[in-house]
């Protein structure tokens, strides 16, 4: 009989103890579970804050953004090492996206300044760079700008070729006005030929004692030549007598026409 109840006893006591042994072992579990979970629940909430950052500063595109991302991929946990992973690859992706759009907005200000050929190929070939989606609306943007800059530019050129070709033309035109008075100056002049008055004919100045005379001055208007006369009368031979005649043309005294006989040195008759 208390063989029994020892043996009794024993079972109560084993099965008392592996009653609490249970219940700690599933106290134990319990709490580990729920830290597990907690912990699970704190790491889902650390990568949703991470992608949230990460997906704000690829909005943003701001330095203090992409800094605030960094951070919290930063303080994923070790057992996150992929989500982790690939949200460092998306910042890495988005510093090359902004590199690209900065590169382009430089040589498109650069373009703009210099409105050389070369710039503006360099600038085309960075725009055509921008393949990803993301950079769809920062292509288009910067590819409008270009185009806007090379019409500017073709209408810059056109009106100065315009202003050339005209300030060229005028002056042409003030060059041969120029040469044109020149020729005027060089070309020789027409003189006005007017004849002098013809003076009236003066005989030299004979007389009958001393070798003077004088005769009268002719008319402007010459008279008609005189008949033939016939030679003077012995009555007009008188020694010392003057005789004026006049020749064929009706000027007096003149060679050719009938002189005195005194400025001929003769006497008729003899």
């Amino acid at each position: 009989m208390k063989h029994k109840k020892l043996i009794l006893s024993l079972v109560l006591i084993l099965c008392i103890f592996s009653g609490i042994t249970v219940g700690f072992i599933h106290h134990k579990q319990v709490k580990d579970d729920r830290m597990a979970q907690e912990q699970l629940d704190k790491q889902r909430k650390m990568l949703k804050q991470a992608v949230t950052a990460v997906d704000t500063a690829y909005q943003a595109r701001s330095d203090k953004d992409i800094a605030y991302a960094e951070t919290a991929v930063s303080k994923l946990s070790s057992h996150q090492k992929a989500d982790k992973n690939q949200l460092i690859k998306k910042l890495t992706q988005l510093k090359s996206y902004l590199k690209q759009i900065s590169d382009v907005n430089i040589a498109l200000s650069k373009a703009t300044h210099s409105k050389t050929e070369e710039d503006i190929k360099a600038t085309q070939a960075l725009i055509d760079m921008e393949t990803s989606v993301y950079l769809k609306a920062d292509k288009t943007e910067a590819q409008n700008k270009l185009s806007t800059l090379i019409t500017q530019i073709a209408k810059e050129k056109a009106e100065t070729e315009a202003k050339t070709k005209a300030e060229a033309q005028a002056k042409q035109v003030a060059s041969e006005a120029l040469q044109q008075a020149s020729n005027a100056v060089q070309a020789p002049s027409v003189e006005t030929y007017s004849q002098a008055p013809q003076q009236p004919y003066q005989a030299p100045t004979q007389s009958v004692g001393d070798n003077s005379y004088t005769p009268p001055a002719p008319s402007a208007t010459p008279s008609p030549a005189p008949a033939p006369t016939s030679p003077p009368s012995s009555a007009s031979r008188t020694a010392g007598s003057s005789v004026t005649t006049g020749n064929a043309s009706g000027i007096a005294n003149s060679p050719g026409g009938w002189d005195s006989p005194n400025n001929a040195g003769m006497e008729w008759g003899h």
